[in-house]
Parts: structure tokens; sequence; C-alpha cells
């Protein structure tokens, strides 16, 4: 593994960071203030073809890996869109295409690919439930075989882009659970049109991450072609694994971009605000937690960084993976908090922006996996210590 970026990788990030700033200047302000998806970002990112990075070139995408859809996803979050925009790519970028890579066939990879590359699908992912949340096992939506279709009936929650997806990759049972083989058989992935009467989206109002949409998914006999099974049938725990997989370094990547984001306000403000005739920046109660949020913040980033060149190289990552989630999203969330005790009460001013990241990074200590959940993959999975839940 090289420790140093190409001049191909820095330009990538250059060029993507140069499409955010192009932006009004309070344009991400005003769209979590109205909760509206940020479809001007969107379209942006699509006329450069910065949503198919990691799509192959035989389906019009640039060809590259993981990795470099992690560089872009940083810069991105970087360069002022923070979350709102590091998001983008969790679902439409790293989840749903990597599945189809692995796991499509020719014709799914035909259909959707090319439309992914493009920005032409939005995507989203639906597994959690209301009585399922992190236990994936516990999901009851059913999806019945009928004819040349599936049918699907029950409930998603904390769907993210659900009111404006186009497709969905979707976790449901097809056969119950316990019947038989081992206890993750019995779960098939499908690739869902969201544009279907059958199909109904309630969106609920969080404090985090407002212009994405997280929303109830009633789904009443949803419609889904044979055709669009990826993988096999009642083996979908495969599907799921390798997109969260792709999810965890996806989201370390965001809260690492935006960490360098508000690490930066906080230092320049640091470095400007002058109380007591010096500036704040001069006191020690300032400068260590700002220098101790970039130590860990680097030390999330060579963690993501592993990750995803493990993935790329098709090679185990899912401990590297959780581990760069769960140190990114600490050390995301503690800058976030020490950049308001930085600014002080202006901190809690929308127009400062803080308060805004503060909020949407808290969210990834709690999903889209729990960090209380990664410790214990870890402890069982890495240290052999005794299955605690």
């Amino acid at each position: 593994m090289d420790f140093i970026q190409s001049e191909d990788q820095d330009l990538m990030q250059k060029s993507v960071s140069e499409v955010i700033k192009s932006l009004p200047p309070n344009y991400f302000r005003l769209k979590d203030r109205n909760s509206e998806f940020p479809r001007e970002l969107w379209d942006e990112l699509s006329k450069g073809g910065w949503l198919g990075v990691n799509v192959p070139t035989d389906y019009g995408g640039a060809g590259r890996g993981i990795l470099e859809m992690s560089l872009v996803q940083e810069a991105v979050s970087m360069a002022g869109a923070g979350i709102m925009g590091g998001d983008l790519y969790l679902v439409t970028c790293a989840m749903v295409p990597e599945a189809i890579k692995a796991f499509g066939t020719d014709t799914q990879k035909q259909k959707y690919l090319w439309k992914i590359a493009k920005g032409e699908l939005v995507c989203a992912i639906m597994v959690t439930e209301p009585g399922a949340g992190i236990n994936t096992l516990d999901i009851s939506t059913f999806a019945e075989k009928r004819g040349h279709s599936y049918y699907v009936r029950g409930q998603k929650i904390w769907i993210t882009f659900a009111p404006v997806a186009d497709l969905a990759l979707l976790v449901a049972r097809t056969a119950p659970k316990n019947a038989g083989g081992s206890r993750t058989d019995g779960l098939s992935a499908f690739l869902l049109d969201m544009k279907q009467p059958a199909i109904r989206v309630e969106k609920l109002d969080s404090i985090a991450m407002k212009p994405l949409g997280s929303s109830l998914v009633f789904l009443d006999d949803a419609e889904i072609p044979e055709e669009n099974l990826l993988g096999e049938l009642d083996h979908g725990w495969s599907v799921i694994t390798h997109a969260l997989n792709a999810e965890r370094i996806a989201t370390a990547s965001m809260c690492i971009g935006t960490s360098d984001l508000v690490l930066e306000k906080a230092v320049e403000h640091a470095k400007q605000r002058v109380v007591f005739g010096r500036p704040i920046g001069q006191n020690q109660a300032i400068q260590f937690p700002l220098a101790d949020s970039k130590a860990k913040i680097e030390l999330a980033r060579l963690m993501c960084r592993k990750a995803a060149w493990l993935f790329d190289q098709g090679k185990p990552c899912a401990f590297e993976a959780n581990v760069a989630a769960y140190a990114a999203a600490q050390s995301a969330f503690e800058i976030a908090d020490r950049a308001i005790q930085t600014f002080g009460g202006s901190g809690f001013s929308a127009e400062n922006d803080i308060e805004r990241h503060w909020r949407d990074l808290r969210l990834f200590r709690v999903a889209p996996v729990p960090e209380q959940m990664v410790l214990a993959y870890i402890a069982q999975n890495v240290l052999a210590l005794p299955r605690s839940y």
C-alpha cells in the first residue's frame, strides 16, 4: 500500500473541491434550513462525472476503486458540503454500485450502472425496520414470488433519500426466519423501482441531515421483476455484508472530510479571535483540544485508507472498515463539539455552520452502525471473546 497520493488523485480532489466551492456560500445552510434536497449539487456532480468514480469504464464510469471514491467523497465534504454532500456518495456511489458490481448479472449492470454513473438514478438502501434496527436477521418485510415477479409487503425506517430515490437496494425475507440451514439464510437482496404506487414514503423530522430525507417507507405489494433479484435467492447476506463494508468506508470518508472542514474553521477562529489582548489560539486550553483532534482525524484517515485499499484488492476488510467508521465518527463529533467551544456563543449561530455539522456528525455514533456494535464485533470476531448479544 502506497501512503502517498498520486498526482491524479490529488487532481481529483482539487477538481471536485472547485465544484463545491462554485456554489453560493450559503447554499448548504439554506438547504438545511429548508430541508430541501441539494439538487443543484447533485446536478453539478453528475455533469462532472463525479458520481461514477468507481463505476467500471464499460458502464460509463471512471473505472477507479473505492479508494478514489473515498478521496473524492472526503474532498466534497471538506470543501464545504460536509455530511450533506458526502452522504450522496454513501449510498448512490458506494453501497448500491459496489453491490451490483460484485453480485449483479450482466443485464443488471447494463441497466443500472450506466444510469448511476450519469447521475440519472438517486439510490437508497432499505434494510432497517421499526421492529428490527441493527438486528437485520429480525426483519419481517417479506417478498413473495407470484408468477414472474416478487411482491413485497412491510415497512422500512430511517431510509435516506427515500422521498427522491429512483432505485433502492432492498433487503427482504424470502423464507421464514429459522426455516433451516444457516441463521442468515432466508434473506434476499433486490433492486427495487421506487417510483410505483405501491410504495408510500413518510418523511421523518430529524435533527440530522435534514435535506436528505430520512423516512418511513410502506411497501404494499410493491412489485419487483424476478430479474431484479441481486445475488442468490435466500442468500442475500453476502450482498449485505459486501455493501456494508463499502458503507463503513464511505461513512468514515465523509466524517473525516467534515472533520477537516470543522477543524479548519475552529483553527482560523482561534487565530483571529482576540480576548484579553491576545488571540485565544495562544492559550493551551484552546490549542490542545484542537491539536488532539488533528491527531485523531489523521489516525482515522489512515485506517480508512487501509480499509479502502483492502476492499479494492478483494481482501477481507470488515475489521478495518468498521474501525475506520468508529474512529472517524468519534473524532468527527468530538472536533465539532470542540469547535463550538472554541467559537463560544457564536458557535450556536447557524451563520457559522458549526451547529449544522455538529448535528449531522452526531448521527454517525449511532448509525449506520452504533459504536457499541462495532466494539461487540471486534470483541467476538477479532478477540475471540464470547458473543455478548
